[in-house]
């Protein structure tokens, strides 16, 4: 039998719950998560429910440090764009849909066709992509879905399609932290946030 995410046990969050867990959520937030919500807020509008996980004292932080680190800081080497999509196909593999809407709404604020974007979301192997952006998808694909068959040549598809040992280096980190942040939200059953759905309206 399985379980229907908005018909799951609530538990302790009562209705409207955005995961299986069974636990409520606390009376105040360590100031380390605070700072990170109301970074969020700030940034998209909203909290991200992936910041109201219990994650213990100091985790979160860390973990949420990384990922910003990665994708967003400006001394990346890989362009924001490239580092999306390579969390994108990592997130359609995966079949995470919080990811999945998170990934594609920043594809399309940098840039990337709409219909492209919408196409990769569905089946991004039909995707109209540039040389350089199918390497780097079908990288995150393999390393995604066949981790334990990876051999050289997985780098040598990116090698071949001008990233440089740095560059692959960072595409390997996006992939890794995007097939972990996937997990945590598929194992617990995480419901996206209705403000990242591309058809949200706020009410009022």
């Amino acid at each position: 039998m399985t379980t229907d995410r908005n018909d799951a046990p609530a538990g302790a969050s009562g209705k409207g719950a955005f995961s299986w867990l069974r636990l409520g959520e606390p009376g105040s937030w360590a100031p380390d998560v605070a700072a990170l919500q109301e970074e969020c807020r700030q940034r998209l509008g909203f909290v991200r429910s992936f910041l109201r996980l219990p994650f213990g004292p100091g985790r979160l932080a860390l973990y949420q440090g990384y990922l910003d680190r990665l994708m967003r800081a400006p001394d990346g080497l890989l362009p924001p764009l490239e580092r999306e999509l390579l969390a994108l196909v990592t997130s359609v593999e995966n079949r995470c849909e919080v990811c999945i809407l998170s990934h594609a709404g920043a594809l399309r604020k940098y840039g990337m066709d709409p219909d492209v974007v919408d196409t990769m979301t569905l089946a991004w192997r039909r995707a109209p992509l540039a040389p350089r952006h199918l390497a780097l998808a079908h990288f995150a694909s393999r390393l995604t879905l066949a981790p334990a068959d990876v051999d050289e040549t997985l780098l040598d598809g990116l090698r071949a399609a001008g990233l440089t040992e740095a560059e692959v280096f960072e595409a390997v980190q996006v992939v890794a932290i995007y097939n972990s942040n996937n997990r945590i939200n598929n194992a617990v059953g995480m419901v996206p946030n209705a403000e990242s759905r591309p058809g949200y309206r706020a009410p009022g």
